[in-house]
């Protein structure tokens, strides 16, 4: 088991932050994760600072660039745009914030009652003009949330939402699952040592735990596909798939209420961070449809999913489908798709390597 990220979630009053107080936090942050992570002989991959919804009266593009600047100084990736429901910002504002600073940008889009058709509007606008300044591969640090807030490690929904001062973390554990029968006592190692790890962070830093996010989640070989195929026999993307899906995350469900847990707590199939997902997706397995009807089985969202740029008008009518399937599950869905300009089949996404490109039709 590797810790995927700490996250802190660091307060902000009036649209600023002390810029010496956010270092020596962020400095000493650092230095508890090595110490940690030395004494526990485990893996800490990334650590990451995310602040709480943005007010459009904010010098929010300031900010951003500020937590931006000390935040590359320490090596971590940082959420300091984060747009809530019934909030209005100018697309151009948003743009020029994002594209600056560095940031990862979430986009409230709808509860489990409504759409906010004006934020849906803009989520689909970034993308468009980031495909226009040639600037698509960005779209990898955006996300549109729908369903009910949550407080996550998991980038890019990341908001800090009660404006807490706290650590939470994620996990990378598909390799930590063994088979069906030893599933629940492996899920109560993992979800046991992690848990320890985020209290011991949090404890040493003087913040407050927040939990961890129990969500099966992929890092290229590290794969979610190959864990499912593996504990239940099946071939992913064939039959079977849904009902493998919803059992590991009914076990996940199960165990991970014995332990302080935030976030979306799921199976996540994102597709251009998972090399078996990529596998299936090129043997014909996966289509773009097939990952929609999976988010109905409780997986967290449609997740780095390359689509051609002229599908961009289609993402409002996608939002609608996945505000029905949140609606009725009653649990949030993140959206994350790459609009690529190109004519290749796949996309070279750097460190993600190359990912099919997906027809929304299909």
């Amino acid at each position: 088991m590797i810790i995927r990220a700490v996250t802190l979630f660091y307060p902000v009053e009036g649209g600023r932050v002390n810029v010496d107080e956010l270092r020596q936090e962020l400095m000493k942050l650092r230095n508890v994760i090595s110490n940690v992570s030395k004494r526990r002989g485990i893996e800490i991959r990334t650590w990451r600072v995310t602040l709480p919804f943005t007010d459009p009266s904010w010098d929010f593009e300031e900010l951003s660039t500020t937590i931006n600047k000390i935040s590359a100084e320490l090596g971590y990736i940082h959420a300091s745009l984060n747009i809530a429901m019934g909030s209005r910002f100018e697309l151009d504002k948003v743009i020029n914030a994002f594209i600056r600073s560095g940031s990862y940008l979430s986009i409230w889009v709808g509860d489990f009652k409504e759409l906010d058709y004006y934020n849906t509007e803009l989520f689909t606008s970034v993308l468009r003009r980031l495909v226009e300044l040639n600037q698509w591969a960005l779209s990898r640090r955006m996300a549109a949330l729908i369903g009910a807030a949550i407080l996550t490690p998991y980038y890019p929904d990341s908001v800090n939402l009660n404006n807490s001062h706290g650590i939470a973390l994620s996990i990378l554990y598909p390799s930590g699952l063994s088979n069906e029968r030893n599933l629940r006592n492996d899920l109560v190692r993992v979800f046991g040592i992690a848990d320890d790890v985020g209290k011991e962070i949090a404890n040493e830093l003087s913040a407050d735990y927040l939990g961890i996010d129990a969500s099966l989640s992929p890092w290229g070989e590290e794969s979610v596909v190959d864990t499912v195929e593996r504990i239940y026999g099946i071939r992913f993307g064939g039959p079977g798939t849904l009902g493998a899906i919803y059992k590991l995350n009914k076990a996940i469900w199960e165990v991970s209420s014995q332990f302080r847990v935030t976030g979306f707590n799921e199976v996540m199939l994102p597709l251009a961070e998972d090399e078996k997902l990529k596998a299936r997706t090129r043997e014909g397995l996966i289509t773009f449809s097939k990952l929609v009807k999976y988010t109905t089985t409780c997986v967290a969202g449609v997740d780095m999913v390359p689509i051609p740029s002229g599908q961009v008008p289609l993402i409002r009518e996608l939002i609608n489908d996945l505000h029905a399937i949140a609606s009725i599950k009653r649990r949030s869905i993140g959206l994350r798709l790459i609009p690529y300009p190109g004519s290749e089949a796949e996309v070279d996404l750097g460190d993600f390597g190359r990912t099919p490109l997906l027809d929304m039709m299909r």
